[in-house]
């Protein structure tokens, strides 16, 4: 192998991986066979033929594939020389290396927490969307792209199988973090599946190109001397990948896309290349070889064009910050010395925790917490359009009276935010007091004096859904004509993230509930039962499973007509929701069928689950003067040890359910329209998850948190003054504290304070603060800005 290729050495790898030979994965001796022959033009189908009859099991495989419905032939096909005469040399070689790959590498794992199906289902989605971009994009050989996308990931078996570092720990760690696969992984397991999956493809003596893919296909490659084929193909895989990932159809189970190496789109431009042709083209195909595979695989109906190109937004803006030389990290104090001097460097650190995060409330904790660093305001907020007027809503506010214009409605047109969002042009207050765009109304009800403003649409595509309002600096000063620029370009980049975030949330939505009627679909319910470890998580050791089954559906909808069908189906589902338990859940399994899921639940709780929904359906049909659908209700008790016994239970009762209606072309609302009450959604989960926790904190005054004794320091911005003090009372947004009686600290005062935590790190902690009660020298104040990530201090105080 040549140099370009600047493999792990053999040392390296043994520091990761244990390398036992006897359960090392090994590639396939008839494909690596296979390969090699088919390199040849004038390879015979005769050879072709003989190669794959080497493995018996490859040969049984494919003669079912090719007497299934998926080629539709009129005859059955016996032997494997006429399959290979009817699929033809290409076809046979990717059922082949697709068949093989996965019954001898890919199919059994370590980990349960690495799903070999989800991974697989990706694989197989890069591989067949890495082959139509070939095919788009010109590249000489679609086959070899198609073999390229299969082998992408081959590193990630290794860290399974083989890795020190337990991988399905690893992944589970990664599900909750929000860190790039291959950074965390060579962060945490010291290399990545990229350089691992290339050292073996390397000692497997498969062709250079595949293994450069698999090396490149996460990094950097314009610098390396490749020809204008290997880089487009680099680029193909690469895509491939991130177009995957950005639709859920990533190698774990949640959506965290790579990002692009500037070389990527330089190959294969977005906007020259029919992206959705591809995909489509991909999605039928995938969706077919899911059957062989028994995955679950969203249907075609579920793809947004919205969602896709807002990711590759994102990804355009991620590559410019993100492969700069040697970025600077965003230092950790809240008051850098210069706006300017960090733009590069907020873009990195900005651009990285955007492509990560979860959901849009995260994507604008984010946001906010990156504006207060930079800008130091005294109050900021993130404004977005109300959904049932064309008002603002003050959606995100931080700093002061965050409690009194949280959620305050800001009529259409009215003040600078108002402005804003009419014009949709940045805008900057040196002096509102000789403005008359600034409306006194918010000063009147926070009691505030607002001094200067700045302010900057949040707005994709020509639609502005939101406004950033930065309202007076700490330090007295103006906000200037720099900070307006800098502020814009973060709105910028901040609106891609918001949108593809709001997408991502929205499909999600989409393809794990009936959008009928709203409950959990069937994708759902295969993710529950998908494996033992994660039922038992969610239903207990032992729970109860009553099966839904409306009677004879088809003959209703002929007696009753469809309309009155849909009306009765959504009331026996209603009183399905009404008699549940807070833990129980339920599925919408089929068109006709419906799952309730019971945890700890024996079989006198099923039967009384039975019994008071058979009651409430007589009792709610009869009030409405509706003739009851008929139904039948089938209770089971199951250890979450059957899981097998589980799937043929449910196979066996609705092997004949109708598949749920697929949902409408116009089931994602326009993000003008629904982000803010999407949003709303999201702060009432978070409130509760704090309520839950608050619970945990034993003391009077849970607002500011647990109760300690920790000594640290303090300066007061205004006027350079410092001292010690000590923290009695620390949460995740405030603190209590006791200070000299002598101080001359004021409410509304800004203080710079650290102290380190009593955990086995001796954690240091370091805030702003703005002062909000004085009692003598006990003083109360709120975090000014606290990130949105405090591991440490978290673990700490819940501890």
């Amino acid at each position: 192998m040549s140099d370009r290729l600047n493999l792990p050495s053999e040392s390296d790898i043994k520091r990761i991986l244990k390398i036992d030979r006897q359960n090392l994965p090994s590639f396939p001796q008839a494909v690596a066979k296979l390969l090699e022959v088919t390199r040849n033009d004038s390879a015979s189908l005769e050879e072709i033929s003989k190669i794959i009859e080497t493995d018996p099991g490859i040969s049984a495989r494919i003669l079912e594939i090719v007497n299934s419905a998926y080629y539709g032939l009129t005859r059955r096909v016996t032997t494997l020389s006429d399959a290979v005469v009817i699929l033809g040399l290409d076809e046979i070689k990717k059922v082949a290396l697709s068949m093989s790959i996965f019954e001898n590498m890919f199919k059994k794992g370590r980990s349960a927490e690495f799903n070999r199906l989800l991974f697989w289902r990706h694989s197989i989605a890069v591989a067949v969307l890495s082959m139509e971009l070939a095919k788009e994009t010109g590249h000489a050989d679609p086959e070899e792209a198609y073999i390229a996308g299969l082998l992408h990931d081959v590193g990630k078996i290794f860290l399974d199988l083989q890795g020190r570092t337990d991988y399905g720990a690893f992944i589970q760690d990664l599900s909750t973090a929000t860190d790039l696969v291959i950074e965390k992984e060579r962060s945490v397991i010291g290399l990545g599946h990229d350089d691992i999956g290339a050292y073996f493809c390397a000692q497997w003596k498969l062709p250079e190109r595949l293994v450069i893919v698999v090396k490149y296909h996460h990094q950097p490659f314009g610098h390396l001397k490749l020809t204008d084929e290997e880089k487009q193909l680099i680029a193909i895989v690469s895509m491939a990948d991130f177009l995957c990932w950005a639709q859920g159809i990533g190698s774990f189970d949640f959506i965290r896309p790579p990002i692009l190496a500037p070389e990527v789109e330089a190959a294969v431009n977005p906007d020259k290349v029919d992206v959705i042709k591809c995909i489509t083209a991909m999605n039928t195909e995938v969706e077919n070889i899911s059957k062989f595979y028994k995955f679950v695989f969203p249907s075609v109906n579920q793809l947004k064009e919205n969602l896709l190109w807002a990711n590759l937004k994102l990804s355009k803006a991620n590559t410019k910050y993100y492969f700069q030389p040697d970025p600077q990290a965003i230092p950790a104090q809240n008051h850098p010395a210069s706006p300017e001097s960090l733009v590069q460097d907020l873009g990195v650190e900005m651009g990285k925790a955007l492509a990560k995060a979860k959901n849009v409330k995260e994507v604008l904790d984010l946001v906010m917490f990156q504006v207060g660093c930079i800008f130091q305001p005294c109050h900021w907020s993130i404004l977005l359009k109300d959904s049932t007027s064309d008002d603002l809503v003050f959606s995100v506010v931080v700093g002061a009276n965050k409690e009194k214009l949280q959620g305050v409605k800001l009529p259409k047109g009215e003040g600078i935010a108002g402005h804003i969002m009419e014009t949709g042009e940045s805008l900057i207050i040196k002096d509102v007091s000789n403005d008359s765009r600034f409306s006194s109304r918010m000063d009147q009800h926070t009691q505030f004096k607002t001094r200067s403003i700045i302010g900057t649409p949040l707005k994709t595509d020509g639609k502005i859904f939101g406004v950033i309002e930065l309202v007076n600096r700490i330090d007295n000063q103006h906000f200037s004509d720099s900070d307006l620029r800098q502020l814009s370009d973060i709105a910028e980049y901040a609106a891609i993230a918001i949108e593809r975030s709001y997408y991502t949330q929205a499909l999600t939505h989409l393809a794990t509930r009936d959008t009928k009627t709203g409950l959990r679909n069937r994708w759902s319910f295969e993710r529950t039962v998908s494996g033992k470890k994660e039922l038992q998580a969610k239903m207990g050791s032992a729970f109860s499973m009553m099966i839904i089954l409306i009677k004879d559906l088809d003959r209703l909808k002929v007696d009753r007509g469809r309309r009155e069908c849909e009306r009765g189906i959504l009331t026996l589902v209603d009183i399905l929701k009404a008699t549940k338990r807070r833990d129980d859940t339920l599925y919408r399994y089929g068109e006709d069928s419906f799952i309730a899921m019971l945890p700890m639940t024996y079989s006198d709780g099923a039967e009384q689950a039975k019994q008071r929904i058979k009651k409430a359906v007589a009792r709610v049909f009869d009030k409405k003067g509706m003739t009851p659908i008929p139904f039948s209700i089938s209770p089971h008790t199951l250890d979450s040890n059957a899981l097998p016994n589980l799937k043929m239970l449910v196979a066996d009762i609705l092997s004949k359910s109708k598949s749920a209606p697929a949902p409408d072309d116009d089931a994602v609302v326009d993000i003008q329209e629904n982000l803010q009450p999407l949003l709303e959604q999201e702060q009432a989960k978070t409130r509760d998850k704090e309520a839950k926790l608050n619970k945990m904190v034993k003391d009077e005054h849970a607002k500011f948190g647990k109760m300690v004794s920790l000594s640290g320091s303090f300066k007061r911005l205004k006027t350079g003054e410092f001292g010690r003090i000590r923290v009695e009372q620390v949460s995740l947004s405030a603190m209590g504290f006791r200070i000299s009686k002598s101080h001359r600290i004021r409410v509304n005062d800004f203080l710079d304070v650290q102290f380190n935590l009593d955990d086995i790190k001796r954690s240091l902690i370091k805030r702003r603060i703005v002062i909000r009660e004085i009692k003598g020298n006990y003083i109360y104040a709120d975090f000014y800005n606290p990130p949105p990530y405090a591991k440490n201090l978290g673990f700490y105080i819940f501890s």
